[in-house]
């Protein structure tokens, strides 16, 4: 495929023939790109062409791109804090405003530094992987993992609550990314239901590292805070920051999860706290979980949990939680979840899928299982299989050249599927067996 016919809106098909036949978009679609964005198809750092605008705040804009030297999407940040710069009309540059110098210059360190520390993480599963930090047109800009699903507070709001049984395994893979950041002297410091994002394949991926700093600062730590998820300590200039600052606004997000409303803010729960008992909002909520949020929410950070260990063995106790987190692909899991079992070029491969995942099968890399670039009959993208919160399971074609098979009868592009145990999927001299 060229890369000037790449679909911008998808970055998966092409706008050849004016249609993107992958996300149905027209070739000049762009409706609501922000007049102060870079224009689509421009080529970035030498390696990043330009889709849609994804994300635009008051201090950056990301984009969706396609990575020329990897042949893969992301996204790409871009440090624009829009009441201080402006771009150029002739150009792509960024001019700060006159008097704004300083304040550019700070946010531009906070900028580098929250890329730096993403990019220090990169071999954790469940935090965002930044890929590259560089800077160009007067600016910085990152490039990191492209994610597909919604952050926690837009699926809540589309959804509603959420029951423990799903909330669980999600709060485990953050738990599991707060023990990686702790053990290095780190808070992150805004822990959120917007921060916590919810992938397709059903990771919990932790995003938004602007606020992360070690907690050992001899200096002290700024009051950065989201009022009602912040604890007292952090409306303070100086306030005792720490894993418990984390926690608190952990606690928090299952707290407004589970029961749909929000505890009041920390110092107005210093004064009195009218905070409702969780059961009360969500009574199938297990005695031992609701007991942990509340220790977890305490007021005072003396009287909350100081690690993320010890609320992790009140929500899950040892073994629970060990199986939420000690379910990696190809491993063997410790319930009966459906598994995919390879046969031709992956011969032997297996991958276990919890309830709510999914699995994204080809050549490219940001496939969750990835053949070998010259394998024959596999597309880029090739098939989606899906597990359902009620263990259905779900084929899907990803548009395919040469399309994909279930049991031997060629299933329809871009529609769902219901599969069953036993079940054989196909394409090209690769067979995948549902067990």
């Amino acid at each position: 495929m060229e890369l000037y016919n790449l679909c911008t809106n998808c970055m998966n098909g092409s706008t050849e023939r004016y249609i993107c036949p992958t996300c149905g978009k027209p070739a000049d679609w762009d409706t609501n790109r922000p007049a102060t964005a870079l224009p689509a198809k421009y080529i970035l750092g030498g390696q990043y062409y330009l889709g849609k605008v994804i994300g635009c705040g008051g201090f950056g804009i990301t984009y969706l791109a396609w990575d020329t030297n990897y042949n893969r999407r992301v996204a790409v940040k871009e440090l624009f804090p829009n009441k201080d710069v402006v771009r150029d009309r002739n150009g792509n540059n960024i001019n700060v405003i006159l008097g704004q110098e300083d304040y550019v210059k700070h946010i531009k360190k906070r900028f580098l530094e929250e890329a730096q520390a993403l990019y220090a993480f990169s071999s954790e599963p469940d935090i965002i992987n930044v890929y590259r930090l560089f800077e160009e047109n007067n600016t910085a800009y990152y490039a990191m993992e492209y994610l597909e699903g919604m952050d926690l507070k837009s699926t809540l709001l589309k959804r509603g609550k959420m029951k423990w049984e799903q909330l669980s395994v999600y709060m485990s893979m953050v738990i599991n990314s707060l023990k990686s950041i702790h053990a290095r002297g780190l808070i992150h410091r805004d822990i959120s239901p917007d921060n916590i994002f919810l992938t397709t394949n059903g990771r919990a991926k932790l995003i938004d590292f602007g606020s992360l700093r070690s907690y050992n600062n001899p200096n002290g730590l700024t009051a950065i805070l989201k009022h009602n998820f912040a604890p007292y300590e952090q409306y303070q200039t100086n306030g005792n920051q720490g894993p418990w600052t984390d926690i608190y606004a952990l606690c928090v997000t299952m707290y407004y999860s589970l029961g749909g409303v929000l505890p009041p803010k920390a110092p107005d729960r210093l004064m009195s706290d009218k905070t409702v008992n969780i059961r009360q909002l969500c009574p199938d909520v297990p005695e031992n979980v609701a007991s942990a949020i509340h220790r977890g929410m305490a007021v005072l950070p003396k009287d909350r949990y100081q690690t993320v260990d010890e609320l992790s063995r009140a929500l899950f106790g040892s073994n629970q939680f060990n199986q939420y987190i000690g379910i990696q692909p190809g491993q063997p899991a410790k319930v009966s979840y459906p598994h995919l079992e390879f046969y031709g070029s992956l011969n032997g491969k297996k991958w276990y899928m919890k309830p709510g995942s999914s699995i994204v099968i080809g050549r490219d890399t940001s496939c969750d299982i990835q053949f070998p670039t010259n394998t024959g009959g596999v597309s880029r993208r090739q098939c989606m299989v899906y597990v359902d919160e009620d263990q259905k399971i779900w084929v899907k074609d990803e548009n395919s050249s040469y399309g994909t098979f279930l049991n031997g009868q060629m299933i329809p592009a871009g529609g769902w599927i219901e599969a069953q145990r036993g079940c054989v999927i196909s394409f090209g001299k690769e067979q995948i067996r549902i067990l």
